[in-house]
């Protein structure tokens, strides 16, 4: 009988341990939960935002030491940015270079950057050459825990150890700056650095970079900037992520390298070969020297300190190569939304990172204000905005494997949520087609200049023999081109008050002089 009763006590405590165990598991995810949503609403808030204030370089004292090693290291820590992260931008006048404290804000928390000047209490000034290779390539610091990836060592690891003894020589010789660094704000339990180990397990592979021998030097140059010290695919890529996108893991996919991604509610676009072979290295390198979109407009958001604190430091040869690279990397393109709720799927995967936050001007969802004087253009307008781009606005977002009819339906679902549910009403009519009248005027006044005299074999218009290569390409390539600066064109004709139908309207005029066997009155 006493042995009967001590069996029941102990399934009774154990049962009772098994439910409080259950209660506590219970409460934590719950916390956790609050912990994350809290924090993408902080993400939400800090959405849009765009740094106007880039410190200055500090100058550097080589000390009697290695001059040309330290001045290489510089460089090379300009190619790397590293002093966007790990500098507090946001105190602007205050901000001490490279002295850490910058807020960093993730679903799973918030990560304070940390002081890298050689102050030997709160920096790296104790640091040791190894212990240095040692965290850029593993992402362990000196004591031996995991970096968070939002710390690129990812990337890093590709950069060979001589240019990070040189990027270590640099950062030795820059001003000390006493700043303690600043806690970490983890969700629970992501605030256990040995948490770490289970996402390194899953995306974190070491290897060195290794050239390509069947790419020119240039190619390899630039797919090591781009791969290493660059990290552009911490951004420009597709992540893996939660449930949602809107809980990236810091890892991006692979197979679709390069294909455009989301940051800080802003749209990193699609930057292969997709999107790229037919643009100039020219044009890229004015994306990263003049801040200027590839189809016009200015650039917005985080790319405007990368801009400014790295790309602008590069020499022209390495811009060179890192265009030579991007124009030719040919990755997946990831899929398209399926089912029958197309248009919302689409805003979903590819139009949501603008638009729900308004980044960059576009129109907020849900918000009639914003949509209000864009659909004044008229509903077609704004379709062939959506379709082919427009200032900040990448074609189709980005979406190059939808079609017409997919992007008009993304676009009726945006306009039917300002409009508050149900079936978009039509906008105001169309405006009047501009006439050949009109094009002949726009032309003789924007595009004769060049177009007359043949300049950089700009084709006459009448030269029948010249113009029927550019007619075979059809009218929406070649209008795309106008638009965009392809194949040697200026941006919109160069042409910075034109209209799109303005565009349209002059193109029109050109290629029926030079095509009078066909109509485009068509268009």
């Amino acid at each position: 009988m006493e042995t009967l009763i001590h069996k029941i006590l102990k399934q009774k405590k154990l049962g009772m341990t098994l439910v409080v165990l259950f209660i506590f598991a219970i409460i934590a995810a719950s916390c956790t939960l609050r912990g994350i949503h809290r924090s993408v609403q902080e993400m939400a808030d800090y959405a849009n935002e765009t740094v106007t204030y880039f410190p200055a370089y500090p100058v550097v004292n080589p000390q009697g030491k290695n001059a040309e090693l330290i001045k290489r290291g510089e460089y090379l820590s300009k190619a790397g940015d590293c002093m966007a992260c790990h500098t507090n931008t946001e105190e602007r006048e205050n901000a001490k270079p490279f002295a850490g404290g910058l807020a960093m804000r993730t679903p799973f928390g918030t990560i304070y950057t940390p002081n890298i000047t050689p102050d030997k209490e709160t920096g790296i000034g104790n640091w040791t050459e190894d212990q240095f290779i040692k965290a850029m390539h593993e992402g362990i610091s000196p004591h031996g825990h995991y970096y968070y990836p939002a710390f690129p060592y990812l990337y890093f690891n590709k950069v060979s150890i001589d240019d990070l003894k040189a990027i270590k020589a640099y950062l030795d010789v820059i001003p000390a700056v006493h700043q303690e660094n600043r806690k970490n704000r983890m969700v629970f339990p992501f605030n256990l650095r040995f948490m770490q180990l289970g996402w390194r397990l899953l995306f974190f592979h070491s290897h060195e970079f290794e050239k390509d021998p069947s790419q020119s030097d240039a190619w390899n140059r630039g797919a090591y900037l781009a791969q290493g010290l660059g990290h552009c695919a911490m951004c420009h890529s597709p992540s893996y992520h939660i449930l949602s996108e809107e809980y990236p893991l810091g890892a991006p996919m692979q197979k679709y390298n390069l294909t455009g991604g989301r940051v800080q509610g802003f749209l990193a676009p699609n930057i292969t070969k997709t999107n790229l072979s037919s643009t100039s290295i020219d044009d890229i390198i004015n994306v990263f020297t003049k801040d200027t979109l590839i189809g016009g407009g200015k650039i917005e958001g985080p790319m405007l300190e990368v801009n400014h604190d790295s790309l602008n430091h590069l020499t022209h040869e390495d811009l060179v190569a890192l265009a030579t690279y991007l124009k030719n990397v040919e990755s997946i393109t990831p899929p398209k939304p399926k089912g029958s709720a197309v248009g919302k799927g689409i805003y979903d995967t590819y139009c949501s990172g603008c638009h729900e936050s308004g980044a960059g001007g576009a129109p907020k969802y849900g918000d009639s204000l914003s949509w209000t004087p864009v659909l004044k253009q008229g509903i077609e307008q704004v379709y062939t905005n959506a379709i082919q781009g427009k200032g900040g606005m990448p074609a189709k977002g980005t979406c190059l494997s939808c079609s017409d009819d997919e992007i008009k339906q993304a676009v009726d679902f945006m306009i039917s949520s300002s409009k508050g549910g149900g079936e978009p009403s039509v906008a105001t009519p169309r405006p009047k087609p501009l006439t050949m009248e009109d094009g002949k005027r726009l032309y003789d006044a924007n595009c004769a200049v060049c177009h007359n005299s043949g300049f950089k074999n700009a084709p006459k218009p009448g030269d029948i023999a010249a113009w029927k290569p550019i007619v075979d390409q059809g009218f929406l390539q070649i209008y795309g081109n106008v638009l965009t600066g392809r194949n040697g064109h200026p941006v919109r004709g160069a042409c910075a008050n034109c209209t799109d139908q303005d565009i349209k309207a002059a193109t029109k005029y050109m290629l029926q002089q030079s095509a009078p066997d066909k109509n485009f009155n068509l268009w």
